[in-house]
């Protein structure tokens, strides 16, 4: 397959690659052999650069055997911009589900049983739980969240940690 694609439409490549890579690698404290396919088109068009003309957004690193972003890649990309908004939004949204999820298993007696449930009977169930965390999250962040420990108490039936 032969694609033409312009100087400018590669450097947005470059930008949803490396969008891509810190997806799949970023949380990872070691390679994921399930990353190896996505690695290697990631390297493949990130060879084509100095082709392009942006051989001073990626070098060759000998080391590590791989193209790397450099730092002026870093300074001209806007991709940390979409990144950082997609960590902020995933986390408030992750947030509320899970403090949601938590709050219905406790109501049905814990997540074995909310697991049992359908998927319509789940919704039902921690939907206004999750329109209240949401509304509370939106309105004031993190500031009313808390952790109150019951030293002495031990933990109701049913309430288990669920990750």
């Amino acid at each position: 397959m032969k694609i033409e694609i312009s100087k400018e439409e590669y450097r947005a490549l470059l930008d949803v690659l490396h969008i891509a890579e810190w997806v799949i690698q970023a949380h990872k404290s070691e390679k994921d052999p399930r990353a190896e396919p996505f690695d290697r088109i990631i390297q493949k068009f990130y060879a084509l650069a100095g082709t392009m003309g942006l051989e001073r957004l990626i070098r060759y690193e000998p080391g590590a055997k791989q193209y790397v972003l450099t730092k002026q890649f870093d300074d001209a990309t806007k991709s940390w911009e979409l990144i950082d908004e997609f960590i902020d939004d995933i986390f408030w949204d992750e947030l509320a589900h899970r403090l949601a999820e938590r709050d219905a298993a406790r109501t049905i007696g814990g997540y074995e049983q909310l697991d049992r449930l359908g998927r319509q009977e789940r919704t039902s169930l921690e939907g206004p739980v999750l329109d209240r965390y949401q509304r509370e999250l939106d309105d004031n962040g993190l500031e009313r969240l808390e952790i109150i420990e019951h030293f002495g108490v031990p933990h109701a039936a049913g309430q288990q940690t669920h990750d």
